[in-house]
C-alpha cells in the first residue's frame, strides 16, 4: 500500500514513483516557482549571485517531484560543489545556469552553477533539481559576472550590442549568444536605425525567424542621425534573432541592435 507506515514527505515521494508508472502527465511540473528572485550579491557582485524563492518544484531522474519552500542561498563561482560550480573551472565569457538542488525529501536545499542548461553535474547525495535562471561571466575581460536581476522568469541585464551598423536588406540571423542564454524564449532590447545624410524615413524589421515573428520599426529624422525603439520578440531559434533594413523606401543607412533582457 502506498504510504503505509510512512511520514507525509515519504508519502509524496511514493506517490511520485506511483504516478511515474501510471502516467507522467499527472506529475507536478518541474521548475514551477513562486516569488523567484535572482540577482548579483550586494557585497560580492562579481562572483556571487543570490537566489530566493517562496516555493519551487524540484524533480529527480525518476520524475518524482518535490516542493521546497523558503529558498534562500548564495552561489559562489570561486567554490566547487554545493552552492558553487558543479565541475571544471571558471571560464570567461560563459553563461552559467542556475539550479536549485536538494537531497531526498527536500533536505539540504542548495544550488549549483553549471555550464549545462539541461544536465548539471549533481553533488554526491543530491538527486532533486530545478532550473531557475542564468548569469553571464562577461565583465572585466570575461572574468566577472555581469549585472543582472531576474524576477520570476523575466530578467534584466547590462545592455549588450549584438550587431553594430548592420546593413542586410534581407532577413539575416544575429548570433545573440553573448546576450541571450540558452532556454530564453524572448529577447528584450533596443533597435537603432541610423539615418543617412539628408535625413528622411528609416525603416527596419526585427524577426524571430526569416518569415515569423516580424516587428516593424519606422520613423523620420530631418537630417543625418538616428531613431530608436524598444522591442520584445519571441526567440524561436536558440540565442538567435533576425533583422533587416529597408533600402527601397527608406534612407536607413544601417541598424544597431542591443539586448537588455530576456525571459525563460
Amino acid at each position: 500500500m502506498i504510504g503505509e507506515n510512512l511520514g507525509i514527505e515519504s508519502i509524496f515521494e511514493e506517490l511520485g514513483s506511483f504516478f511515474s508508472t501510471v502516467g507522467k502527465a499527472f506529475l507536478p511540473i518541474r521548475d514551477c516557482s513562486r516569488g523567484l528572485i535572482i540577482s548579483n550579491n550586494a557585497q560580492n557582485p562579481d562572483h556571487q549571485v543570490d537566489v530566493k524563492a517562496d516555493e519551487i518544484i524540484l524533480q529527480d531522474e525518476q520524475f518524482r517531484s518535490f516542493r521546497v519552500t523558503e529558498v534562500d542561498f548564495t552561489l559562489d563561482i570561486t567554490k566547487k560543489g554545493v552552492n558553487g560550480l558543479d565541475t571544471g573551472t571558471e571560464a570567461a565569457y560563459t553563461w552559467y545556469y542556475i539550479w536549485i538542488i536538494s537531497k531526498s525529501k527536500g533536505k539540504n536545499v542548495a544550488g549549483i552553477l553549471s555550464t549545462s542548461s539541461s544536465s548539471p553535474t549533481m553533488p554526491s547525495g543530491y538527486t532533486y533539481k530545478a532550473f531557475v535562471g542564468a548569469i553571464h561571466n562577461c565583465r572585466n575581460v570575461g572574468n566577472d559576472f555581469g549585472p543582472m536581476k531576474q524576477v520570476g522568469r523575466k530578467a534584466a541585464r547590462n545592455s549588450e550590442a549584438v550587431i553594430n551598423s548592420g546593413t542586410a536588406t534581407t532577413a539575416t540571423p544575429i548570433n545573440c549568444s553573448n546576450a541571450l542564454p540558452e532556454k530564453a524564449i524572448s529577447a528584450i532590447g533596443i533597435v537603432q536605425i541610423n539615418i543617412a545624410s539628408g535625413g528622411g524615413l528609416g525603416r527596419c524589421w526585427i524577426r524571430s525567424a526569416p518569415d515569423q515573428g516580424c516587428v516593424e520599426f519606422s520613423g523620420y529624422y530631418h537630417t543625418q542621425g538616428f531613431i530608436s525603439a524598444s522591442f520584445c520578440i519571441p526567440v524561436i531559434e536558440s540565442q538567435t534573432i533576425y533583422y533587416n533594413k529597408d533600402s527601397t523606401y527608406s534612407n536607413a543607412e544601417s541598424i544597431t541592435v542591443s539586448i537588455s533582457g530576456y525571459e525563460f
